[in-house]
Protein backbone atom coordinates (compact mmCIF):
# COMPACT_ATOMS: atom_id res chain seq x y z
CA UNK A 1 0.00 0.00 0.00
CA UNK A 2 1.40 3.43 -0.93
CA UNK A 3 1.87 6.36 1.43
CA UNK A 4 -0.95 8.13 -0.41
CA UNK A 5 -3.30 5.18 0.09
CA UNK A 6 -2.55 5.09 3.81
CA UNK A 7 -3.13 8.82 4.10
CA UNK A 8 -6.44 9.00 2.28
CA UNK A 9 -8.13 5.81 3.50
CA UNK A 10 -9.21 2.97 1.19
CA UNK A 11 -6.74 2.34 -1.64
CA UNK A 12 -7.44 4.02 -4.98
CA UNK A 13 -10.68 5.62 -3.82
CA UNK A 14 -12.45 8.19 -5.93
CA UNK A 15 -13.42 8.34 -9.61
CA UNK A 16 -10.78 8.26 -12.33
CA UNK A 17 -10.96 11.52 -14.29
CA UNK A 18 -8.00 10.96 -16.60
CA UNK A 19 -4.37 9.89 -16.87
CA UNK A 20 -0.99 11.58 -16.82
CA UNK A 21 -0.12 12.35 -20.45
CA UNK A 22 3.27 13.92 -19.80
CA UNK A 23 5.58 15.14 -17.03
CA UNK A 24 7.81 18.15 -17.65
CA UNK A 25 10.48 19.64 -15.42
CA UNK A 26 11.83 23.16 -15.97
CA UNK A 27 15.19 23.35 -14.14
CA UNK A 28 15.77 26.96 -15.30
CA UNK A 29 12.84 29.24 -14.69
CA UNK A 30 11.28 30.73 -17.87
CA UNK A 31 13.32 28.44 -20.15
CA UNK A 32 12.10 25.26 -21.82
CA UNK A 33 12.26 22.03 -19.89
CA UNK A 34 12.77 18.30 -20.14
CA UNK A 35 10.15 15.57 -20.48
CA UNK A 36 10.32 12.80 -17.89
CA UNK A 37 8.76 9.35 -17.71
CA UNK A 38 8.76 9.31 -13.90
CA UNK A 39 9.41 11.88 -11.19
CA UNK A 40 8.92 12.54 -7.50
CA UNK A 41 6.44 15.14 -6.33
CA UNK A 42 7.59 16.92 -3.18
CA UNK A 43 6.19 19.81 -1.16
CA UNK A 44 8.18 22.08 -3.50
CA UNK A 45 6.74 20.43 -6.61
CA UNK A 46 8.39 18.21 -9.21
CA UNK A 47 11.87 17.37 -7.92
CA UNK A 48 14.38 19.70 -9.61
CA UNK A 49 11.75 21.99 -11.10
CA UNK A 50 12.61 25.72 -11.26
CA UNK A 51 15.66 25.23 -9.06
CA UNK A 52 17.61 27.88 -10.97
CA UNK A 53 17.02 31.41 -12.25
CA UNK A 54 18.83 33.58 -14.75
CA UNK A 55 20.67 36.52 -13.17
CA UNK A 56 22.30 39.54 -14.78
CA UNK A 57 25.83 40.78 -14.24
CA UNK A 58 24.84 42.42 -10.96
CA UNK A 59 23.23 39.23 -9.65
CA UNK A 60 19.64 40.41 -10.01
CA UNK A 61 17.18 37.63 -10.96
CA UNK A 62 15.43 37.89 -14.32
CA UNK A 63 12.15 36.45 -15.57
CA UNK A 64 10.91 35.75 -19.06
CA UNK A 65 9.63 39.28 -19.55
CA UNK A 66 13.09 40.61 -18.69
CA UNK A 67 14.89 38.20 -21.02
CA UNK A 68 12.44 36.97 -23.71
CA UNK A 69 15.19 34.91 -25.35
CA UNK A 70 14.97 32.51 -22.41
CA UNK A 71 11.95 30.96 -24.11
CA UNK A 72 14.19 29.69 -26.94
CA UNK A 73 16.59 27.98 -24.51
CA UNK A 74 16.12 24.70 -22.66
CA UNK A 75 17.36 23.48 -19.31
CA UNK A 76 17.98 19.95 -18.09
CA UNK A 77 19.61 18.32 -15.10
CA UNK A 78 22.54 15.95 -15.47
CA UNK A 79 23.52 14.41 -12.17
CA UNK A 80 22.15 17.47 -10.39
CA UNK A 81 24.07 19.86 -12.66
CA UNK A 82 22.11 22.41 -14.68
CA UNK A 83 22.79 22.24 -18.40
CA UNK A 84 21.39 24.98 -20.66
CA UNK A 85 21.20 24.44 -24.41
CA UNK A 86 20.15 26.66 -27.29
CA UNK A 87 17.54 25.89 -29.94
CA UNK A 88 20.09 23.83 -31.85
CA UNK A 89 20.95 21.71 -28.80
CA UNK A 90 24.36 23.32 -28.23
CA UNK A 91 25.39 23.48 -24.57
CA UNK A 92 26.00 27.07 -23.48
CA UNK A 93 28.86 28.23 -21.29
CA UNK A 94 28.74 31.58 -19.46
CA UNK A 95 29.70 33.56 -22.56
CA UNK A 96 27.20 31.64 -24.68
CA UNK A 97 24.43 32.23 -22.16
CA UNK A 98 25.09 35.97 -22.17
CA UNK A 99 25.12 36.05 -25.97
CA UNK A 100 21.98 33.92 -26.30
CA UNK A 101 19.96 35.99 -23.84
CA UNK A 102 21.37 39.40 -24.71
CA UNK A 103 22.11 39.96 -21.00
CA UNK A 104 25.70 41.08 -20.30
CA UNK A 105 27.29 38.97 -17.60
CA UNK A 106 24.33 36.59 -17.48
CA UNK A 107 24.64 33.46 -15.38
CA UNK A 108 22.41 31.13 -13.39
CA UNK A 109 21.86 30.94 -9.64
CA UNK A 110 19.84 28.82 -7.20
CA UNK A 111 16.26 30.10 -7.09
CA UNK A 112 16.13 29.74 -3.31
CA UNK A 113 18.74 32.47 -2.98
CA UNK A 114 16.32 34.91 -4.62
CA UNK A 115 13.04 33.86 -3.01
CA UNK A 116 11.89 32.33 -6.30
CA UNK A 117 11.87 28.62 -5.46
CA UNK A 118 8.61 26.67 -5.92
CA UNK A 119 6.61 26.28 -2.75
CA UNK A 120 7.13 29.86 -1.65
CA UNK A 121 4.34 32.39 -1.45
CA UNK A 122 5.01 33.66 -4.97
CA UNK A 123 5.63 30.39 -6.84
CA UNK A 124 3.07 27.57 -6.96
CA UNK A 125 4.58 24.09 -6.54
CA UNK A 126 2.77 22.35 -9.42
CA UNK A 127 1.08 23.56 -12.61
CA UNK A 128 -1.56 21.15 -13.97
CA UNK A 129 -3.10 21.47 -17.44
CA UNK A 130 -5.31 19.17 -19.48
CA UNK A 131 -4.83 18.39 -23.15
CA UNK A 132 -7.08 20.69 -25.19
CA UNK A 133 -7.39 23.28 -22.41
CA UNK A 134 -6.73 26.03 -24.93
CA UNK A 135 -10.25 25.41 -26.29
CA UNK A 136 -11.88 25.80 -22.87
CA UNK A 137 -14.41 28.53 -22.03
CA UNK A 138 -11.92 30.34 -19.74
CA UNK A 139 -8.92 30.14 -22.06
CA UNK A 140 -9.32 33.53 -23.71
CA UNK A 141 -6.40 35.77 -22.84
CA UNK A 142 -4.32 32.91 -21.44
CA UNK A 143 -0.81 32.07 -22.62
CA UNK A 144 -1.28 29.23 -25.16
CA UNK A 145 2.01 27.69 -24.00
CA UNK A 146 1.17 26.79 -20.39
CA UNK A 147 4.57 25.32 -19.43
CA UNK A 148 2.80 22.84 -17.17
CA UNK A 149 4.44 20.19 -14.99
CA UNK A 150 1.57 17.70 -15.25
CA UNK A 151 -0.34 17.43 -18.52
CA UNK A 152 -3.47 15.31 -18.16
CA UNK A 153 -5.57 13.44 -20.68
CA UNK A 154 -9.11 13.85 -19.34
CA UNK A 155 -12.33 12.14 -20.34
CA UNK A 156 -13.52 14.08 -23.43
CA UNK A 157 -16.99 14.19 -21.91
CA UNK A 158 -15.60 16.51 -19.25
CA UNK A 159 -15.11 19.25 -21.79
CA UNK A 160 -11.94 21.24 -22.53
CA UNK A 161 -10.32 22.85 -19.51
CA UNK A 162 -12.42 20.87 -17.02
CA UNK A 163 -9.65 21.12 -14.42
CA UNK A 164 -10.54 24.80 -13.88
CA UNK A 165 -13.52 23.58 -11.83
CA UNK A 166 -11.32 21.56 -9.45
CA UNK A 167 -10.23 24.39 -7.14
CA UNK A 168 -10.38 23.03 -3.59
CA UNK A 169 -10.41 19.41 -4.77
CA UNK A 170 -7.79 16.76 -3.99
CA UNK A 171 -6.18 14.56 -6.63
CA UNK A 172 -4.47 11.20 -6.25
CA UNK A 173 -1.77 10.98 -8.92
CA UNK A 174 0.53 7.98 -8.65
CA UNK A 175 1.60 7.90 -4.99
CA UNK A 176 1.12 11.65 -4.49
CA UNK A 177 -1.86 13.66 -3.31
CA UNK A 178 -2.36 17.20 -4.58
CA UNK A 179 -4.84 19.86 -3.55
CA UNK A 180 -5.86 22.31 -6.29
CA UNK A 181 -5.43 25.81 -4.90
CA UNK A 182 -6.28 28.31 -7.63
CA UNK A 183 -6.51 29.16 -11.31
CA UNK A 184 -3.70 31.24 -12.83
CA UNK A 185 -4.57 34.71 -14.05
CA UNK A 186 -2.86 34.44 -17.43
CA UNK A 187 -2.18 30.71 -17.84
CA UNK A 188 -4.25 27.68 -18.70
CA UNK A 189 -4.95 24.98 -16.12
CA UNK A 190 -4.67 25.18 -12.34
CA UNK A 191 -2.06 25.43 -9.62
CA UNK A 192 -1.75 22.78 -6.93
CA UNK A 193 0.08 22.05 -3.68
CA UNK A 194 1.51 18.64 -2.82
CA UNK A 195 0.05 17.41 0.49
CA UNK A 196 1.37 13.82 0.27
CA UNK A 197 4.71 13.36 -1.49
CA UNK A 198 5.19 10.44 -3.85
CA UNK A 199 6.20 9.06 -7.23
CA UNK A 200 4.22 9.83 -10.37
CA UNK A 201 4.68 8.43 -13.87
CA UNK A 202 3.31 8.94 -17.36
CA UNK A 203 0.19 6.81 -17.72
CA UNK A 204 -0.78 6.94 -14.03
CA UNK A 205 -4.52 7.38 -13.40
CA UNK A 206 -5.73 10.63 -11.88
CA UNK A 207 -8.47 10.33 -9.27
CA UNK A 208 -10.65 12.93 -7.60
CA UNK A 209 -10.69 12.17 -3.88
CA UNK A 210 -13.50 12.75 -1.40
CA UNK A 211 -13.19 15.45 1.26
CA UNK A 212 -11.66 14.74 4.63
CA UNK A 213 -8.12 13.59 3.81
CA UNK A 214 -4.92 15.65 3.52
CA UNK A 215 -5.86 19.07 2.21
CA UNK A 216 -9.57 18.30 2.62
CA UNK A 217 -12.15 19.78 4.92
Amino acid sequence: MSAADRAVGPPRTGPVVGTVSSLVRYPLRSAGGEALERARLTASGLAGDREHVLVDGSGSPLRGRDAPALASLRGRLEGGRLVVVDAGGRELDAAGLAAATGIPGASTAPAREHGAAPGGAAVAPVHVVSLGAEAGPEAQGCDPDPRANLVLALDPASGPGAERAWVGARLLVGDAVLVVTRTPRRCLGVYADVVVEGEVAVGDPVRLLPDGGPGGA
